[in-house]
């Protein structure tokens, strides 16, 4: 199919949002993006995810793709306990691979990442806390018992338009606290006439909740490195959650 169309498909009568969470309506999927972090400190703004630190900063990407490391510290996480890593390739192309864990010894994927968008459990959740690595570098990780990653961290494949709709923070600051939170979006184009670019856009401050339903979605170009980021003004650590979603769009052929 040469054009993707976001016109419905199965009657005039069901909402779009289903039918493409449904499947129904080709070259459109979901997007969920989650993050959690209990180490939200005042240096400097970052990502939320198992990685952070109260230092803040950005999430930093491998330099080229390769084969992740694989590891759990409980030997619980067994060769009966399996990852899911979707990702992208040395070409932004979407990638998966499900490896099956070996507790406490490494285990290599057979692809090369370039990017991890998520990590979960495929068949029960993780007794340990697995961590994904490139040359000891940790770039994605699960907490134990949580079975999947949290990470406030998305990268559009290359022939994709991602739309984001709604973003929501929840921090662990009082309305009767002087502390308050601080977001921005970070993005980097990694392609076409804008490739080096950086921008940060939906700056705004909050206390306990923020919540930015978009009247129109806003539209990110295939390639773009996206971080969802938080620091307080003051005070730490705080413990800070984010659900950001919108839907991916496969771009004309």
């Amino acid at each position: 199919m040469g054009t993707y169309s976001s016109a419905t498909r199965q009657g005039a009568y069901e909402p779009f949002d289903l039918q493409v969470a449904r499947g129904q309506v080709d070259g459109h999927s979901v997007v969920e993006i989650y993050g959690y972090s209990t180490t939200v400190g005042s240096t400097a703004q970052g990502p939320l995810w198992e990685g952070l630190t109260l230092s803040g900063g950005l999430y930093a990407y491998p330099s080229s793709a390769a084969a992740l490391v694989l590891v759990s510290d409980s030997a619980s996480d067994n060769t009966t306990r399996s990852v899911v890593i979707e990702g992208l390739d040395a070409n932004y192309a979407p990638i998966t691979e499900t490896i099956a864990l070996n507790g406490t010894s490494n285990v290599t994927t057979t692809k090369s990442f370039l990017r991890i968008n998520i990590m979960y459990m495929l068949n029960s959740t993780n007794t340990g806390n697995i961590t994904a690595s490139i040359s000891s570098t940790v770039y994605a990780k699960i907490n134990a018992g949580i079975g999947q990653t949290q990470m406030s961290i998305y990268t559009v494949p290359a022939g994709y338009s991602f739309y984001l709709t709604y973003v929501q923070y929840d921090a662990s600051i009082g309305f009767t606290s002087s502390n308050y939170m601080i977001t921005q979006e970070y993005n980097k184009i990694n392609s076409g006439t804008y490739n080096g670019q950086t921008t940060l856009t939906h700056q705004a401050t909050f206390v306990q909740k923020q919540e930015t339903p978009f009247g129109y979605p806003s539209l990110h170009l295939e390639k773009t490195d996206i971080q969802f980021e938080v620091k307080a003004n003051a005070g730490s650590p705080f413990t800070v959650s984010m659900f950001g979603g919108g839907i991916l769009i496969k771009n004309p052929d």
